[in-house]
């Protein structure tokens, strides 16, 4: 068994033709260049897109932030008037006179409310008491009587029926 032992000769145009696969210098810093210019330009545009959603959330941040900050003092405004209405209530005020009351009284915590409350409640007391109102006709004997002969006799007069 003998080896085929050949040997190749390498032509001149083979040799062209490897030396046109190897690159200038200067072609491959432009691709180098390029390449990075590709990679700068996304870079870039990661970095806006990244600013534009954080600008964006934080509009709707600052939005959500000041609904919370209204619903927050509608809040205490409520629990205030319920600490308003139960100090009423405990110190025995009338229920018609509730909301009279609570308009009057006034504080920012339940010991400034229920001070405010026996004020306005020492002022209330203070108020002539109301007597219940007197219907000057009754009892009096002047009027005419709603089911008898004169009530009658009245009417055929008025209407002139004998």
């Amino acid at each position: 068994m003998s080896e085929d032992t050949t040997t190749e000769t390498v032509t001149p145009q083979q040799q062209e033709a490897v030396k046109q696969e190897t690159f200038s210098l200067d072609y491959v810093q432009g691709l180098r260049q390029e390449a990075a210019k590709y990679r700068t330009e996304r870079n870039e545009a990661v970095e806006k897109v990244k600013t534009d959603l954080q600008s964006q959330f934080e509009s709707q941040l600052a939005a959500k932030d000041s609904e919370f900050g209204e619903i927050q003092s509608e809040l205490s405004a409520r629990q205030m008037e319920l600490v308003k209405l139960k100090a009423i209530l405990a110190a025995g005020i009338p229920t018609e006179d509730v909301m009279t009351v609570a308009e009057l009284v006034q504080g920012d915590d339940e010991t400034t409310v229920s001070e405010s409350v026996e004020r306005v409640k020492s002022l209330i007391g203070k108020a002539p008491a109301r007597d219940r109102p007197i219907d000057p006709s009754q009892g009096s004997g002047n009027s005419i009587p709603l089911n008898g002969d004169p009530l009658l006799e009245s009417l055929k007069k008025i209407v002139g029926v004998r």
